[in-house]
């Protein structure tokens, strides 16, 4: 699994903004948005998207702290 920690996410609208940025820029990609945690979870995640996830979450207006699988 891979988790991304998202810096900025506080509300249902920031994890509604950030499900849609991640869907528009890699459609079909399976992942799970964590209010709670401040985190994104995917069971995989090729390496040629996780830069298109990286790039769409930070265009979103929001930082990242932290990346790696668990």
């Amino acid at each position: 699994m891979y988790v991304l920690s998202i810096e900025g996410m506080s509300c249902e609208a920031c994890k509604r903004a950030i499900s849609n940025a991640i869907s528009l820029a890699v459609p079909g990609t399976a992942f799970e948005v964590d209010l709670a945690r401040k985190q994104v979870r995917f069971n995989t995640l090729p390496a040629d998207q996780f830069a298109l996830i990286r790039n769409a979450i930070r265009d979103a207006g929001y930082g990242i702290l932290e990346t790696g699988s668990r």
